[in-house]
């Protein structure tokens, strides 16, 4: 009985761990796995059957597999993680840009949660909250105790409803409480701008499901509008936290001829790379892109291919530095695994993994507050259109 009753455990990790039997019999993948690690799989089990026959209280042993899942992949990095279904749900509606929370994107950096970019115009946004943050509470409970998946799935809920994040930021002497209200977040990719003289501005906040094809959509408008083709045109990629690497691909292709715009390579070193295609009327024009510590991933392989077949200047601060590519594998049941499969480099071989895209044109943010703050207060802009402006001046001197 105790024999049976663990090799039904062992069933369950491998069915669980996505190993498949095929007529009673194990696959070769399962064998090898089998092979490779039985003896720490068996420990594994003795301890599931201990805490399923001594723990205190009766115990869920899906809910226990699913602990366990978890605990293993909190061994590799933030961006490995499992969607049980409410969460593979939610993770699903972020590429099409419609969920419910308060708008930050987030990741674990240095152990702690960490905001990559608040989404513009968010709750999170308009409370203040920034790229850098350091949340160390949601609500009453600690993100240390939290997986990535935790946090997140905790600031989703329903508009009108209150989440309070407690927050570090460099520069406090100490933690501070954000009380947001959520709401019903909608995110437009692209928003676009006729700037006077003839240059087009054009803001990307998250690299969405056709992304690339609103971007040629908001182009061919702004050409429209001026009646004829535009003399510049400024990529704001500020506080962008990344999204799909197909559409940020697709995006560079509108700005590049020719050449390799990204490559990515996997545990065997076999790379694959995109390469750019000829046939876009933007391929010329002047182009300046804007970033912040914010932009991360997609927005960070933009930037960096564009600047590395200098097809434009890079103009901000150093970017977040998330270098990795993940895919999202079903496992049945509504449930997935989100996972990271190789690293991505820029046309010169470059892995910003960690090190993000140092601009070409630093802004000095220090200089540029100081000259914010001598701007008469009723003629002040918000800091962020100030930052925008200064750029439209450098665009229009390239």
């Amino acid at each position: 009985m105790k024999n049976k009753k663990r090799y039904r455990l062992v069933i369950l990790i491998l069915v669980c761990l996505g190993i498949g039997f095929v007529a009673g019999v194990l696959t070769p993948f399962a064998r090898a796995l089998s092979d490779k690690i039985y003896k720490e799989l068996d420990i594994f089990t003795r301890v599931i059957e201990v805490v399923d026959k001594q723990y205190v209280v009766s115990v869920d042993e899906h809910k226990l597999i699913e602990g366990a899942i978890r605990g293993m992949l909190s061994t590799l990095d933030p961006y490995t993680i499992f969607l049980p279904p409410q969460m593979y749900k939610d993770f699903k509606s972020d590429t099409t840009g419609k969920f419910g929370g308060v708008g930050i994107e987030v990741t674990i950096k240095d152990n702690v949660l960490t905001v990559m970019a608040p989404l513009e115009d968010s709750p999170a946004h308009r409370a203040g909250i920034r790229s850098g943050d350091k949340i160390l509470k949601i609500d009453d409970r600690l993100t240390r105790e939290m997986t990535l998946v935790d946090a997140v799935h905790a600031m989703r809920g329903p508009k009108g409803k209150k989440v309070t994040l407690t927050i570090f930021r460099e520069g406090f002497s100490q933690s501070k409480d954000i009380v947001i209200v959520r709401e019903l977040i909608e995110v437009p990719s692209i928003k676009s701008e006729l700037i006077e003289g003839g240059y087009g501005y054009l803001r990307i906040t998250s690299f969405q499901e056709k992304t690339a094809d609103k971007l040629k959509g908001a182009l061919k408008d702004l050409v429209g509008q001026n009646g004829s083709p535009l003399k510049g045109i400024l990529l704001d990629l500020r506080d962008d936290p990344g999204g799909l690497l197909s559409e940020a691909a697709d995006v560079c292709d509108v700005f590049m001829e020719k050449g390799v715009i990204v490559s990515t390579r996997g545990r065997d070193q076999k790379g694959e790379a995109k390469e750019a295609s000829k046939g876009s009327p933007y391929e010329k024009t002047p182009l300046l892109v804007l970033i912040n510590h914010g932009s991360a991933s997609a927005s960070e392989i933009v930037a960096g291919a564009l600047q590395d077949v200098g097809r434009a200047k890079i103009l901000g601060s150093r970017s977040f530095g998330k270098g990795s590519v993940q895919t999202v594998l079903d496992m049945g049941d509504n449930a997935a695994l989100k996972i990271t499969i190789a690293r991505y480099y820029t046309p010169k071989g470059r892995s910003i993994d960690g090190e993000g895209v140092k601009p070409d044109i630093p802004f000095d943010m220090e200089r540029l507050k100081k000259e914010y703050a001598k701007v008469d207060e009723k003629d002040r802009p918000p800091l962020e259109k100030y930052q925008k402006d200064k750029a439209i001046e450098m665009l229009k001197k390239l």
